[in-house]
């Protein structure tokens, strides 16, 4: 019978150079889920045991407070996946402050995003808009207690200046259009959820999609799991490459246990740009036909030998990842 240590992740706390975690019996081969999310594709990799002494390990090891921060970090984890999952460079983040006047209470502040919730759907609805998406996460002030009460709003199909008056004069507006990066638009959801201690962190409209997740058992051989752990900088990005030809890798963390066999493997990565503008057979340049193979863009010469000599051979040129170009959109080499 097979284990899985997925539910255990909370063991696996040691980096991948210190010496916990070395022993490598007792693993069948390796579970991977991948979550997509948006363009950001992230990956977990968990060792699955072919003995019950693994799990029984696995369960004398496991502590409440070692539970308790990994289910803080899977929050922010969902956190972020659902702001990915629905958001784009097209929709905008609104800060909402108060007046020293109108500073409210947890309840009345409860009261009032709900209440510019419902302003902007009806002003949406009115202008025949897209349906309204929205997450939101309100601050009481942190720690400290020193910082005023004030919300962090993400919202699709609205303009930056209805947006901020829609506010009502309770305070300050401050609207800027969402920026994602190769981690998508994870730097504004990690900012949003910088106020720690909270049972209730953030809210989100029900109409959200759900990231993307799959899992398969035989995507990630053990060897390459092995691989990885031992060198991460080196060898990481080449197997998740191979992995994922349609993506680009961006980093690697691994965490093994001191108590059990394998280890813990999260990656990021994203949807290669050139993938995105291809995928649907596009042609870049006149004449040229483009495809994927083994994790390297292929532009192969077409039907016009005349406009493009030096390709008359048939030759292929290759496309970097990267998505530099020469002529004709080709990367020569």
């Amino acid at each position: 019978m097979l284990y899985s240590s997925e539910f255990y992740e909370a063991i696996f706390t040691a980096a991948s150079h210190s010496k916990a975690g070395k022993r490598r019996g007792n693993i069948a081969n390796y579970r991977v889920k991948t979550i997509t999310s948006g363009n950001v594709v992230e990956v977990e990799c968990y060792p699955i045991w072919n003995t019950q002494a693994e799990v029984k390990r696995a369960r004398a090891a496991t502590t409440r407070e070692a539970q308790r921060e990994l289910n803080a970090r899977n929050a922010r984890k969902r956190f972020i996946r659902k702001v990915n999952a629905n958001f784009t460079e097209a929709d905008i983040c609104v800060t909402l402050t108060y007046a020293g006047a109108f500073l409210p209470d947890e309840a009345q502040a409860r009261r009032d995003i709900r209440a510019y919730i419902r302003r902007v759907r009806s002003y949406g609805r009115r202008r025949n808009l897209p349906e309204l998406k929205y997450v939101y996460v309100t601050e009481y002030g942190g720690k400290d207690g020193k910082r005023r009460v004030h919300h962090h709003v993400i919202l699709s199909g609205v303009d930056r200046d209805a947006a901020e008056t829609l506010w009502n004069g309770k305070g300050w507006a401050n609207a800027r259009r969402l920026q994602p990066d190769e981690y998508g638009l994870e730097r504004i959801a990690r900012y949003m959820l910088k106020e720690t201690g909270r049972k209730k962190r953030w809210c989100a409209s029900k109409n959200l999609a759900n990231p993307k997740v799959t899992v398969a058992d035989r995507k990630i051989s053990r060897r390459q799991a092995e691989k990885i752990a031992g060198d991460m900088q080196g060898k990481a990005g080449e197997i998740f490459a191979r992995l994922y030809p349609k993506c680009n890798y961006n980093e690697c963390e691994v965490r093994t246990s001191e108590f059990v066999s394998g280890a813990y493997i999260y990656a990021k990565l994203h949807h290669a740009p050139e993938w995105e503008k291809l995928r649907s057979g596009q042609f870049i340049g006149k004449g040229y036909r483009v495809r994927h193979k083994g994790g390297i863009w292929e532009c192969q010469a077409g039907h016009y030998p005349k406009k493009e000599p030096s390709l008359q051979s048939g030759r292929w040129a290759y496309l970097k990842k990267t998505g530099e170009r020469g002529r004709k959109g080709i990367r020569r080499q």
